[in-house]
């Protein structure tokens, strides 16, 4: 009986153990050849894969500016308020966060204006010449009149390759 016992735990155990890690190992190898092959027919070759990643490099570094500058992203708004009839009540900007080698920051905007030209506003930053995504908002009726009270929030993309 103690010999069984010694082998369960000494042999059979620490072997059946070796014998998961292989299996696990085997299917990463697998699964890494599959992309592998993936790759290889979507691309040819790859250096194929290569030219065309640093293509898709360059693109990135086109669309996002090498360095957040808040302040030209600021202009942008207050610019874009002015030809809509918007009122800024403030402007908040976040810190900067950094994820491979991208930064981002939020910027929460609290401003007054009726629903069409918050629309126009909103597209026009979206559409402007810095990257944004429109992240969140909210909207309540200042009184019985058409103007709403608006917090919006976006956040601005740079890169640092």
């Amino acid at each position: 009986m103690m010999v069984a016992i010694f082998y369960w735990q000494v042999i059979y155990l620490p072997v059946q153990a070796e014998i998961s890690s292989f299996n696990a190992q085997t299917k990463q190898i697998e699964t890494a050849e599959k992309e592998i092959k993936n790759l290889q027919a979507r691309y040819g070759s790859l250096e194929k894969l290569a030219e065309v990643t640093e293509e898709r490099l360059a693109q990135m570094h086109e669309y996002l500016p090498a360095e957040m500058n808040s302040e030209k992203f600021a202009a942008q708004l207050y610019g874009a308020a002015e030809d809509k009839k918007i009122l800024i009540n403030s402007v908040q900007f976040g810190e900067v966060s950094e994820k491979n080698s991208v930064q981002r920051q939020t910027v929460k905007i609290q401003l007054e204006a009726d629903y069409i030209s918050l629309l126009n506003f909103i597209r026009e930053i979206l559409d402007g010449e810095r990257l944004a995504s429109f992240e969140n908002f909210s909207v309540a009726r200042v009184d019985e009149s058409n103007i709403l009270n608006c917090e919006l929030e976006f956040v601005i993309f740079s890169a640092d390759f």
